[in-house]
């Protein structure tokens, strides 16, 4: 009964032990700084657009997650957001540049979080602009 008892006790010290190692890594984890990431790839918007709407499987394989240069003509902007070509929507971490203005071209580095069918565009978050 005592060997019982020990074994028991040892298997809840083993998970609580394994739950708190598990717990500090997913909540304390380092976060992502993409400003400081090199694009891996870099194309325009109208390129990019275009690989989503030809075959969205595959340009979501391809640019899902990955940091990536895009450059195109400034369509519309708002506080934190810029939307390239009426296709890609740009979003800055913090207030960008006031001088950016509609028929500005621009040249960004950002995170490619997919194709919204709603909207129709191809998000970009976490940007930077490259001049």
């Amino acid at each position: 009964m005592k060997k019982k008892f020990k074994i028991i006790i040892a298997l809840f010290a083993f998970l609580l032990l394994t739950a708190g190692f598990v717990y500090n890594y997913v909540f304390n984890a380092k976060h992502r700084d993409i400003a400081s990431e090199e694009a891996t790839i870099s194309l325009s918007a109208d390129e990019l657009y275009l690989n989503f709407e030809t075959n969205e499987a595959s340009a979501t394989v391809s640019y899902l997650d990955k940091v990536l240069e895009t450059k195109g003509e400034i369509s519309s902007v708002e506080d934190t957001d810029v939307v390239l070509n009426n296709r890609i929507q740009v979003s800055f971490n913090s207030q960008h540049n006031s001088s950016l203005k509609k028929g500005d071209f621009l040249t960004i580095k950002g995170r490619c979080l997919g194709y919204d069918e709603l909207l129709e565009v191809v998000k970009i978050d976490q940007a930077t602009i490259i001049k």
